[in-house]
């Protein structure tokens, strides 16, 4: 069973194997559980749309089958952006969400999944999401899927979906470092800047809220790890707990560092206002000091105005005694406000 062969033609949304080679594909419902039951070696997975008509009644008919109660149902078809994973008889049901970004709209959005895994079936219950293809991924690993089973396959859905955590967090940190660049100019953000940032801001606090409660998810697998089937060596058993450790060190780091943006792009702020502040300050004391220079010519052509008589009124020396005493004075002021830098 290659990975060649299986990305070859049309996807297909199942998929039944035994040892290594294809059993069928393309079956849904009672067909696959006939060919399980009659392969009694064979191993599967089902990708369902997620839609209110045909996945929900196929995961309807799924749960019954396998003896799950309308809450685990209601759990499976949430889409209040939960996280949760349930140990329900044979059957593992695990609740999260998966992220795409769109960097031109500075957006991010929260998809969805769940995933049913027992002994010899996975079942992932997902949307139409541009970039995340749970039913290509699964073709792509058939042999590590031909060696591992259910569980791997299992594994792999959730790396895909720590890998959306981590590429969203890849991108916000870009956009925090380009934030960044524009106040190392010492300049504030300007308004689209600034209306960037807050889309990142709230980008960020969705992807918080998705990475947070996966923390207890994580946990829950690693605490529950599925029966070792008859036959099967520790040494097999012991991989899969490293590889469940391996995959929740990774959304550790990748929640760790959304974390740290959350302090990174508060720091982006408050750097901006500090500068607006300062920009608005070193305005102010420039203007400031021109109004004082020009106030102290005006003063003295004011004082000179007065109709009232004066010493070298209307002679043509009082005229340059008035104009120097105009010109000495904005001169001082100038030098005066230079070398204070108010200008």
């Amino acid at each position: 069973m290659s990975s060649t062969t299986a990305l070859s033609g049309p996807v297909p949304l199942s998929r039944v194997w035994a040892k290594g080679t294809v059993v069928a594909e393309d079956l849904t419902g009672e067909d696959l559980s006939d060919v399980l039951q009659l392969h009694t070696d064979a191993s599967a997975w089902w990708v369902l749309p997620r839609d209110p008509d045909y996945g929900a009644a196929e995961l309807r008919d799924v749960a019954h089958a396998l003896d799950l109660d309308d809450l685990a149902v209601r759990d499976l078809l949430a889409t209040d952006r939960r996280a949760k994973f349930e140990a329900l008889g044979t059957a593992r049901l695990v609740v999260t969400n998966l992220v795409t970004h769109d960097p031109v709209a500075c957006a991010l959005t929260v998809h969805p999944i769940s995933i049913i895994a027992t002994d010899r079936v996975l079942i992932c219950l997902v949307g139409d999401v541009d970039g995340f293809q749970p039913a290509r991924l699964l073709l792509q690993k058939a042999e590590l899927l031909a060696e591992g089973g259910v569980e791997v396959g299992l594994q792999l859905l959730i790396t895909a979906v720590i890998n959306t955590y981590e590429s969203a967090v890849q991108w916000l940190e870009d956009a925090a470092d380009a934030l960044s660049e524009v106040l190392f100019e010492e300049r504030p953000l300007d308004r689209s800047e600034q209306l960037d940032a807050f889309r990142l801001r709230s980008a960020l606090s969705q992807l918080r809220r998705v990475t947070e409660p996966m923390r207890a998810v994580m946990t829950d697998l690693l605490d529950n790890p599925p029966p070792a089937p008859k036959g099967t060596k520790g040494a097999k058993s012991t991989r899969v707990v490293r590889r469940w450790g391996m995959i929740a060190e990774q959304h550790t780091r990748v929640a760790a560092a959304a974390d740290a943006l959350r302090e990174v792009m508060a720091s982006v702020f408050d750097t901006s206002l500090a500068l607006a502040d300062v920009r608005m300050n070193t305005i102010m004391k420039k203007l400031t000091a021109w109004a004082g220079i020009i106030a102290v010519p005006t003063l003295i052509t004011g004082f000179a105005g007065m109709n009232v008589a004066f010493p070298l009124d209307g002679t043509v020396a009082g005229f340059w005694v008035v104009l120097a005493l105009m010109v000495v004075a904005a001169v001082v002021l100038y030098a005066g406000f230079r070398r204070r830098d108010w200008i």
